[in-house]
């Protein structure tokens, strides 16, 4: 599956607020300068995590308002598919958005239940030895993944 960079951020982003500032407001350039991301697309990621009720702002920065086990994979693509990039918005009964509403179907189906917290641990377990991995709770579920099943 090909991801593409707003979804990679938000990844970062949702990484960096659940790891690091426990329940603190943090500034966009904190976020932005943990992984050496772009602080104004960061910032837009930032938005749009907002938009979809899984990060909230204040004056003072962002934080999480949903912990990582309750945002849904799916949940955090669909975030940055509709209007994310000012994307015209698809007419009712054109093909296209009969082909958008079936791979949307599709791919929820084959996602559920997979968090992003899930995706946090699967990253610990492959770092480095000497360092302390978490388990999932689903041993086999890497490996299926990576096979696309």
């Amino acid at each position: 599956m090909k991801t593409n960079k707003a979804l990679a951020y938000g990844l970062a982003c949702l990484y960096y607020l659940g790891e690091n500032n426990a329940g603190r407001w943090s500034p966009v350039e904190k976020i932005s300068g943990f992984q050496n991301l772009s602080a104004d697309y960061c910032a837009k990621v930032l938005r749009a995590l907002v938009h979809a009720g899984f990060v909230e702002s204040c004056g003072r920065g962002y934080r999480l308002k949903k912990h990582p086990d309750d945002i849904s994979v799916w949940g955090l693509m669909e975030s940055f598919i509709s209007d994310f990039n000012g994307a015209p918005k698809a007419r009712h009964g054109r093909l296209s958005l009969n082909l958008h509403k079936t791979l949307c179907e599709a791919t929820n189906l084959w996602l559920v239940g997979l968090t992003v917290q899930d995706i946090i641990e699967m990253t610990k377990k492959e770092e480095p030895p000497g360092r302390k991995a978490h388990k999932t709770g689903y041993p086999d579920l890497l490996p299926a993944l990576r096979a696309g099943k």
